[in-house]
């Protein structure tokens, strides 16, 4: 991997944009020499100092030292004195939250494919002592558009801007920054007594449940509510799709969604579960009941405004004040890094 001060598009053909966020835009493009395809990330350099160029660095960085198959590969950076280039491998299939928008919610064998791969990639993190940070469905890529049809849908990791390496998982490591997105996030980031790797098996506890259902864990109409709702409720599967999961993926999601971090299953141990190694049998749901389901979710969905898939994610960035009560703002600003104690029924165990 090299970093170049060169002339990009004399190298790669630039092709149609796929994505456009705060941080940069995503083009797909073909390297002119052999032909290859790959996705181009153009990113402004904004002022030095900022956390905007923190978080470049600190991707790029990341990016340099893994190689997994599961975790988006960076082929090369391109560095001129006003833009930044980050090319890497291409994935057609786009963002996986937006295939389960067209899907409406995943079977329980594909489920178990995406959370046995994403619990790969995390194992592997966490081995190099990387905590992500921001793990949703909008930083999960699909590698190919065709895969939304079969039970082997091929994901990348991507989105490494929050990642940080803690050097260890001593006392002198535990981070007290809240960042990441907020149906994501793990209660003890928001809570100001410090969180470690254990905040990544929340979001994957999250993404899991989102993928079974179409919905988050936890919905409020108000920010503050569901920040209430994250500490202070457990995870329930009163919606009528549960009917059709196992007892063995629900039993797995009460584990991922513990408040407490000291009781959270593990990715190794997640990934060591019967019900990932597929030592149990998860019963066949017949595909008109499936398609039934979908076609009730629809139906509830034309009928309910404001719901989460409406709705952007922004990261959170803010203070969180003495009491979840007061106002929460999601923007772009970096969250104070003491921010206050929990309600009295979550205690941190480190």
């Amino acid at each position: 991997m090299t970093e170049k001060n060169a002339e990009l598009r004399e190298i790669y053909e630039f092709g149609r944009k796929l994505g456009q966020g705060s941080f940069g835009v995503v083009y797909e493009a073909t390297h002119i020499e052999t032909q290859t395809n790959w996705a181009i990330k153009e990113v402004c350099k904004p002022a030095a100092g900022s956390s905007k160029v923190k978080m470049l660095g600190h991707e790029i960085n990341i990016l340099k030292q893994v190689n997994h198959a599961h975790i988006i590969h960076l082929k090369e950076v391109y560095d001129t004195p006003r833009t930044t280039y980050l090319v890497t491998e291409l994935c057609a299939g786009g963002e996986l939250k937006q295939l389960l928008l067209r899907k409406k919610f995943f079977t329980e064998d594909e489920t178990r494919h995406i959370i046995s791969t994403l619990a790969d990639a995390v194992v592997y993190l966490h081995k190099r002592d990387i905590v992500h940070r921001d793990l949703k469905l909008e930083n999960i890529l699909v590698k190919s558009p065709n895969e939304g049809d079969n039970d082997r849908i091929h994901i990348k990791v991507t989105d490494f801007g929050l990642s940080v390496q803690t050097g260890g998982v001593g006392i002198e490591n535990i981070m007290t920054e809240a960042c990441g997105t907020l149906i994501y996030m793990a209660p003890e980031m928001m809570s100001g007594r410090g969180y470690s790797h254990w905040c990544d098996m929340w979001s994957i506890g999250v993404v899991m449940y989102m993928l079974l259902c179409g919905e988050p864990p936890f919905l409020s109409k108000t920010k503050t509510n569901l920040l209430e709702e994250i500490i202070n409720k457990d995870v329930t599967f009163t919606q009528s799709i549960w009917a059709t999961v196992s007892d063995a993926a629900k039993n797995i999601l009460t584990c991922l969604l513990r408040v407490d971090p000291a009781y959270r299953m593990s990715a190794n141990q997640l990934l060591e579960n019967p019900w990932i190694t597929g030592d149990t049998n998860v019963p066949a749901i017949p595909s008109n009941v499936l398609d039934m389901m979908r076609n009730q979710l629809e139906e509830e969905e034309s009928k309910e405004d404001g719901r989460w898939r409406t709705c952007p994610s922004p990261p959170l960035r803010t203070q969180l004040t003495s009491s979840l009560r007061s106002p929460v703002a999601l923007g772009e600003t970096t969250a104070s890094t003491h921010p206050p104690h929990p309600p009295s029924r979550y205690s941190l165990s480190v």
